[in-house]
């Protein structure tokens, strides 16, 4: 599923990884074994910047990777720095 589709949905995740990211290969080996309830799409920081563009407060969050962005319809509705699939569940469950 493409972002623009994961942004679109009544509830979708978009995670930023990088290349060099061992968080992010942790985090993608968790998901894999227990994967999110929601649409979800990963992207590369280099690659995001149409996405940053469209939601610069998540553009400003992305310091910290991995890094999630919960949406719904169209909206940014939370960001999740240094993200871990306990941590995604968590503000999922909280919407």
């Amino acid at each position: 599923m493409e972002w623009r589709q994961v942004v679109a949905a009544d509830v979708g995740v978009i995670i930023i990884t990088a290349v060099d990211c061992l968080h992010c290969i942790e985090l993608e080996g968790a998901l894999s074994e227990e994967p999110l309830e929601v649409p979800s799409h990963w992207i590369d920081k280099e690659e995001a910047e149409e996405l940053f563009t469209q939601f610069p407060i998540f553009a400003a969050s992305v310091d910290l990777l991995p890094c999630a962005g919960i949406f719904s319809n169209g909206e940014a509705l939370a960001v999740v720095r240094a993200a871990t699939s306990q941590r995604i569940a968590e503000v999922l469950t909280s919407l």
